[in-house]
């Protein structure tokens, strides 16, 4: 192509390529995260999320389950395992249980799965944030699969209440 053929676009000379993106407005508006806290998605998560304000974003990953499990204590014991007191609020009321785990992890999905809410485990992000963790997580089930947020406290706090939205996105 000649010059005499390129096409003066946003003060550019264009070659038929796309003018190459100097503002990082949009790829913030691609990755709700990024934009909130500085972090980027995890790939699949990305790709799902791409374009989302952050409020449609939280809605959709981390909604207020009907069954919520929460850490109240941890306790480390002999070769590498722990004990956990644990909570399972649901609408009906709060029951507590006492598990022991080799990770809160582990010790969340034991819970979940006595619930009746079965997850696998397909990917696994954390990440610390100011003073909280964030967990993304993509679960499966049979064949369905979701990804699914939580914040918490603490990392435990966190995986806990990823795991948590992620069974009520799978099992409702």
């Amino acid at each position: 192509m000649s010059i005499a053929t390129a096409i003066n676009k946003n003060r550019c000379i264009y070659f038929g390529l796309e003018p190459r993106r100097t503002s990082t407005t949009r790829r913030f508006a691609d990755d709700p995260f990024l934009a909130r806290f500085g972090h980027q998605l995890p790939r699949g998560l990305r790709q799902e999320a791409h374009g989302l304000q952050w409020r449609t974003f939280a809605a959709i990953y981390s909604p207020t389950p009907d069954l919520r499990l929460q850490f109240r204590s941890e306790e480390k014991l002999p070769g590498g395992m722990i004990h956990y007191t644990a909570a399972i609020k649901t609408r009906s009321g709060e029951t507590h249980h006492d598990i022991i785990a080799s990770g809160p992890v582990q010790a969340a999905t034991q819970l979940l799965a006595t619930a009746g809410r079965r997850v696998e485990i397909c990917s696994f992000h954390q990440y610390d944030i100011f003073e909280a963790t964030v967990t993304f997580i993509r679960v499966c089930h049979n064949k369905d699969e979701r990804w699914a947020m939580g914040f918490g406290g603490t990392r435990s706090q966190s995986a806990a209440a990823a795991l948590s939205n992620a069974a009520f996105l799978l099992h409702t």
